[in-house]
């Protein structure tokens, strides 16, 4: 699955402050990131915690949504939040996304989870996260589905 999933420094922040609790379930949206490969701007845990805003991110030289018309970002909804005595950590988890069909051409490898209550503005939007999938994942017009486990775990 994920090669990578690191916060950022205001992510941290968003989720310790009940990011989700006060706002409700569309509080959170889910975009994807396109190229063959991780740029080297974003593939370290030092280079992403702090970045505050999606148009920080955009701005990293190769960092790019996918450019097909079917693209658009999604509403990430929590599902749970759970205490796990046996392994000393809490987990958050939200649901799967899924685009029926991404227009073939490009890869993805990887996204992002912002904020979405400031504003319509990537200025404004407060980025929370940024993940790498292990390898990336060629778009060849199928359905494609975010398969969400634990997207966070507090330890």
């Amino acid at each position: 699955m994920a090669a990578f999933h690191y916060l950022t420094n205001k992510g941290k922040l968003l989720l310790l402050q009940g990011l989700w609790d006060d706002a409700g379930a569309s509080a959170v949206v889910f975009g994807l990131l396109a190229g063959a490969s991780i740029p080297t701007g974003v593939d370290t845990e030092a280079e992403i915690q702090d970045l505050n805003t999606v148009t920080e991110l955009l701005a990293v030289a190769s960092v790019d949504e996918p450019t097909a018309a079917s693209y658009t970002r999604k509403p990430l909804s929590r599902s749970a939040v759970a205490e796990d005595d046996t392994n000393n950590r809490a987990n958050l988890d939200a649901v799967d996304v899924v685009w029926s069909a991404l227009e073939a051409g490009e890869s993805v490898w990887g996204g992002f989870w912002y904020d979405a209550t400031t504003d319509t503005n990537d200025t404004t939007r407060l980025l929370c996260g940024v993940f790498a999938f292990t390898t990336p994942l060629p778009l060849n017009g199928s359905a494609v589905t975010a398969a969400i486990a634990d997207l966070v775990r507090a330890v």
